[in-house]
């Protein structure tokens, strides 16, 4: 994904505060703190899965089922947001990661240009092998489905044009094809 300016980062979390309330006050605390501190919020990365990196904190609105506050380090997981935001301080040349959790998180942080991508986790770890194999399936399915359609309008087509080669062709490619997949 893109790499925001500090102007969009700022324009993002100025509406984040604005409409969305966070479980901790010390989540806003920090949010407004960054704003106010572009050299800290110019290292700030807002990404999905912060879990898996290094330095980063997640940080959830009311309603949200997840942890109000966490803030990973090294591998660790804690729960104090005075020892995220004093690391935030001490380390303000190093890159730090920021996940909101929030309905449609995804999009919203899309269309505000600020989401980048997780330099912690490759591309295929993101989607799970199960939901990978149940996407294959259904692409194939949809596949022979449109070569169904595709077959049937080519034997109507021959037909209509008396056309007994194209006829005799496409019926058995339908016929194998619906045998095939069982449909």
């Amino acid at each position: 994904m893109m790499n925001p300016t500090l102007e969009e980062k700022k324009n993002f979390i100025s509406w984040f505060i604005q409409n969305y309330q966070l479980k901790r006050r010390e989540s806003l605390w920090i949010l407004n703190y960054l704003l106010n501190h572009e050299i800290l919020l110019k290292n700030i990365h807002l990404i999905e899965e912060v879990h898996t990196t290094n330095r980063g904190m997640g940080f959830a609105v009311v309603g949200n089922p997840k942890d109000a506050f966490m803030y990973y380090k090294d591998g660790k997981t804690f729960e104090d947001p005075e020892q995220a935001f004093h690391d935030l301080r001490l380390n303000w040349k190093e890159d730090f990661y920021l996940e909101l959790f929030f309905d449609q998180s995804y999009q919203v942080l899309s269309f505000f240009g600020v989401l980048e991508d997780n330099p912690y986790i490759q591309e295929s770890e993101i989607f799970d092998k199960d939901l990978e194999e149940i996407v294959e399936k259904s692409l194939e399915k949809l596949a022979v489905k449109d070569r169904i359609h595709y077959l049937k309008k080519q034997i109507d087509i021959a037909l209509i044009q008396y056309d007994e080669n194209s006829f005799r062709k496409f019926t058995k490619e339908l016929k194998e094809l619906e045998e095939k997949n069982m449909i």
